[in-house]
This record gives C-alpha cells, sequence and structure tokens, in this order.
C-alpha cells in the first residue's frame, strides 16, 4: 500500500504540495508521482493546467520551493550544495534562495520564553529587546541584557514551525519512496536516503540544546587559541526552542570596506579563517558546515569570533583516510589511487569502475600535472569531480558533500579578503601531519588492536553462523545466491562428478562380470573358446576403465 495511505492526516498539505507544483508547470511531475487524485481533478486537467510564468524550470523550481515554505526552502539550499546530483543551471537558481522571512510579533517571543521558564520575561532579563535584529525560517533573534549586565542574544524558535516541519517531512519521505519506485532516475540516486539525511540535518538544526553542545564542543576546541573566540552559552536560559548566548560585537567578515577602516590585515586574516577550517577538519573531524559571512565577525581586528552551530560536520575515520588518499592522488597525479579512495569513500562501489570511468579519471587527474599547488582552486577541483561524478551517475554520501561544500565556501570567502589564497597549499601541513599521525606506532598499535578484537568477535561468532545455517540446511530453508560465473563452476563440477560416478558404475559392473565368469568356469568346469574370450574382455575392460578413472579423478575441472 503506498504511503499516501498512511499519512491520510497530511491530506490538507498534500493537497497544497500538488497546486503549487501544478501552478508552476510541473503537472507531469504530480502526475507521475500519482498525486493527481488529491485535487480531486481529473488526470487531463493536471496535464493541461494554465501555461506557468515566463521562467525557466531552474526559476520555476526556485519560485515553488519558495511559496512551499521553510521546509522546502532548506530543502532546496541543501541541494544547492550537491552539483552531483542536480546540473548546473539548478545549482545557480537553488543558490539564490534566502533563509530571510519577515519576523513574527515580539510578543509571541516573549510569551515562549515565559511558558518556558515559568518565570516573568523582567525576572530572567534586565533589558528584553521586542524587536529582534535577525529573522530566518526557523526562528529569530532578539538582543538582551542579563541580570549580572552581560549582553547576550536570545534566540527563539518560530511559534508551531516544529510540528509544520515535521510534517513536511514525513511527507517529503512518502514522495520519495513513491518517486524511488516509479521513477528509474531517482532509483539511481536513491532520493529515499537523501531525503533521510537532509531530514536528520533539519530535525537537528531544530533541537536548540544539540546547537549549544555544538558551542560548548567547539569552545573546548579552541580554547587555547587566541585568534577564535566562540561566545559562551548560558545554558539556565537556554531549552530545546530557546538559545541564550553571550552577544558578539565586531565587524562581519563580509564588510571588506569596515575591515580596511579599521585596519585589519586582510591577507592574515584570510588566512587565519582558512586555518581555523582546516584544523577543524583534519585535527578534529568537527567542523562548522555553514561558513557563510553573517556567521563571522572580527574582534579587536584579529579575532575571529564565530556563532551559529545549527550546522555542524562530523568526519569517521574512514572517512577520514579516504580524503587524504583522495587529496593525496591529486598532488601526486594518481588516478588509480584516486579510484581505489572513491571506492574507500563509497562513491564507487569495489571493482564495479567502468573503463569509460577509468578514463575520465586519468583526464582529470591529467589536468593537475606540472600545475603549481598555488594555482590550483578548491572550487574548480571539486566542481570538476562533481561533474566527472554526476556524468557517471555516482552519488556523493551525505557527510563527504557536507565537507567539501564547507572547503569551497570557505575557499571563497577567504578569497574576498585576500585574491591569492588557496586551500591546497594551505592545507599541505595539516594534510601531512594527519598522515603522519595515522602511521604513528600509537595509532598502528590502536589499529591492530581493533582488528584483533573484529578477528576474536568473529571467531565467536563462526560456530554460531555455522550452526544456524546447518539448521536452515536441515529445515530446508537455506537459500543460495550466486553470480553467474559461480554457477558455471557449480555446473561444470556437478558435470564432471556424474561423469566420474557413471564411468566407476561402468568400472563396477566390468568387475562384477568378470567374477560371475570365473565362478562359473570353475563351477560348472566351462572352458573353450567363449568363456576366454569374454574373460579376455572383462579383464581388458576393467583395466581400460580403472585407467580412464584414474585420469578422470586427477584431472582438474
Amino acid at each position: 500500500m503506498w504511503p499516501l495511505v498512511r499519512q491520510a492526516r497530511y491530506l490538507g498539505r498534500y493537497r497544497e504540495i500538488a497546486q503549487v507544483l501544478v501552478h508552476h508547470g510541473f503537472g507531469y511531475l504530480v502526475d507521475q508521482l500519482g498525486l493527481s487524485a488529491l485535487l480531486s481533478l481529473p488526470r487531463r486537467v493536471i496535464l493541461r493546467a494554465p501555461a506557468p510564468p515566463p521562467l525557466g524550470n531552474a526559476a520555476r523550481l526556485r519560485e515553488a520551493l519558495i511559496e512551499l515554505g521553510p521546509t522546502f526552502v532548506k530543502l532546496g539550499q541543501a541541494l544547492s550544495t550537491r552539483p552531483d546530483l542536480l546540473p548546473t543551471d539548478v545549482i545557480s537558481e537553488l543558490s539564490k534562495l534566502q533563509d530571510t522571512v519577515p519576523p513574527f510579533p515580539g510578543e509571541q517571543a516573549v510569551a515562549l520564553i515565559e511558558a518556558t521558564f515559568q518565570t516573568p520575561i523582567e525576572q530572567i532579563f534586565t533589558h528584553f529587546e521586542r524587536q529582534p535584529f535577525a529573522a530566518a525560517s526557523l526562528g529569530q533573534v532578539h538582543a538582551a541584557i542579563l541580570p549580572d549586565g552581560t549582553q547576550v542574544v536570545v534566540k527563539v524558535q518560530r511559534p508551531d514551525i516544529a510540528n509544520r516541519i515535521q510534517t513536511d517531512l514525513a511527507i517529503l519521505a512518502d514522495l520519495a519512496a513513491i518517486a524511488q519506485e516509479r521513477l528509474p532516475l531517482a532509483a539511481q540516486y536513491n532520493v529515499c536516503e537523501i531525503v533521510w539525511e537532509f531530514s536528520a540535518m533539519l530535525r537537528a538544526e531544530l533541537d536548540y540544546v544539540r546547537e549549544a553542545r555544538n558551542a560548548e564542543r567547539f569552545r573546548q576546541m579552541f580554547c587555547g587559541n587566541p585568534h577564535i573566540y566562540i561566545p559562551r552559552v548560558y545554558w539556565e536560559y537556554t531549552d530545546t526552542r530557546i538559545l541564550t548566548t553571550e552577544r558578539i560585537v565586531g565587524i562581519k567578515l563580509n564588510d571588506t570596506a569596515g575591515l580596511r577602516a579599521a585596519s585589519v590585515d586582510l591577507p592574515r586574516l584570510a588566512r587565519a579563517c582558512l586555518d581555523i577550517t582546516l584544523e577543524e577538519i583534519f585535527a578534529h573531524g568537527f567542523f562548522h558546515s555553514d561558513p557563510h559571512p553573517g556567521n563571522f565577525f572580527v574582534i579587536n581586528g584579529d579575532v575571529l569570533g564565530v556563532v551559529d552551530f545549527g550546522q555542524v560536520g562530523t568526519l569517521d575515520h574512514a572517512t577520514m583516510q579516504g580524503l587524504l588518499w583522495m587529496m593525496g592522488a591529486l598532488v601526486n597525479h594518481d588516478s588509480q589511487g584516486l579510484l581505489r579512495a572513491l571506492e574507500r569513500l563509497e562513491v564507487i562501489a569495489r571493482r564495479s569502475a567502468t573503463m569509460a570511468l577509468r578514463r575520465d579519471l586519468e583526464r582529470f587527474v591529467e589536468g593537475f600535472v606540472d600545475r603549481p599547488l598555488g594555482l590550483i582552486s578548491a572550487r574548480e577541483t571539486f566542481e570538476g569531480l562533481t561533474a566527472l561524478l554526476r556524468r557517471h551517475r555516482l552519488v556523493i554520501p551525505g557527510p563527504l558533500a557536507t565537507l567539501l561544500k564547507t572547503i569551497v565556501m570557505m575557499e571563497g570567502l577567504g578569497m574576498q579578503l585576500d585574491p591569492g589564497l588557496n586551500v591546497f597549499a594551505a592545507a599541505r601541513p595539516y594534510i601531512q601531519r594527519a598522515l603522519r599521525e595515522q602511521v604513528n606506532p600509537t595509532a598502528l598499535g590502536a589499529q591492530a588492536l581493533a582488528s584483533g578484537r573484529e578477528l576474536s568477535e568473529l571467531a565467536f561468532e563462526i560456530p554460531m553462523q555455522l550452526s544456524q545455517s546447518l539448521q536452515h540446511l536441515n529445515d530446508g530453508e537455506l537459500r543460495l545466491q550466486t553470480r553467474e560465473l559461480e554457477l558455471r563452476r557449480v555446473a561444470s563440477a556437478l558435470i564432471g562428478a556424474a561423469n566420474r560416478l557413471a564411468l566407476a558404475l561402468v568400472v563396477s559392473a566390468f568387475i562384477v562380470g568378470v567374477a560371475a565368469l570365473v565362478i562359473a568356469m570353475r563351477a560348472f568346469n566351462w572352458y573353450g573358446l567363449l568363456p576366454w574370450t569374454l574373460l579376455f574382455i572383462g579383464v581388458g575392460g576393467v583395466v581400460t576403465g580403472g585407467i580412464m578413472l584414474t585420469l578422470a579423478l586427477l584431472r582438474r575441472e
């Protein structure tokens, strides 16, 4: 039964989504997904809807997402960072989506704060600015002052936004399941997995306690670095829908004129920003994945203040190792190394790379030959790689896509301050240090210990799995799956065994016949030409058959 039946309580929202898609010229998609019934209109009406505005498909998609609301705007923003999935024109249009909406009344924010902490607003803050100074699709930010005089910012979630987003995410999961079942391209790109990752990211962004923990983790990571400042979290005024942090006052990173007026060393600042991102990635495996200018402030000329930790990325050991191999392969012009790195990153299935993909990887790597490291752009590199992967319909895993987006965004932000900035050149010492750490005795010992633990666990599991397999075999429930080549080998072995069995039966028959003939000759004194001829033929058959059986047993099929 298709998912829409399970989501009957969302029927009104389904109808609204279908109507918006039809209005913007995507009636064919509504029909392919089987949503036309939700409009209570015949199929021909869906396909003959009024002509959409005179915009291209990409622009109409952007307008449709805006009309559908915050969840779909966030989805468009997430897809704008996936050039491995979408063509350039669609990426360009989706990149224009802005996460800014009109603010909701300040009285509603005050009511939520008072209801959450069961305290009048005047007893929590000595001053609370009713008019927010920033608003986005999920919440808005108010300035406030604590009783001890500390200036803070209070991030308040929009009323009922969590319920609306949960509804939309449930619908997106249903639509992805339908699309993956009905549309070959959706199945090829595994849209269910993409929607699942997006849903996990958005749900995490709705949890302000999680964002506060992220901020605390970054604060601990850089506690000894004088060039970065992470605002303090005030936990006594923080909840899942309210986040109170120390207020940072500084110059926004994209305010080049203001930075120059404050005599800030722009190249040094650009390198500091890049170094912080590289340290997050290669030293901690935990990075700020939304590095747009509004989240960075310059304090006192040389300190970078960072805010908004709702979107973060995490790298496990395998992804980190694959990334290091990929970077090393690019710098060393090693196409086979790049292929192995992409296999490790689960972009390419092991031993399934086509010859066309191998040739394209070789051409891609040749583009780095004889080029100084300082002239290699991260944006150019990753755009070229994702275009290559899109050509072969390969999808980059979500965490890796987030990482590549972060590196490209950070390079773009840094180049606004210093056009000569280069990610590859700056990343070399971090990559070398990370590689050294992976091959030092402590790391190798830990890997050996982990491998030994896995082997010991496997040793304990094998008897149990063997027992289960034998039980299934005894119950007639054992199923074997194999490839065509293996089937041929099995069939050949069976045929050989049958031939040897038949030959053995023939030899046995000759032996029994000779024995019976000898017994008859002795018992009945049966002598003459005929019995001796039969005896000679029987002995010859036994010898010949024995030789053939021996050769058959020794021959390898």
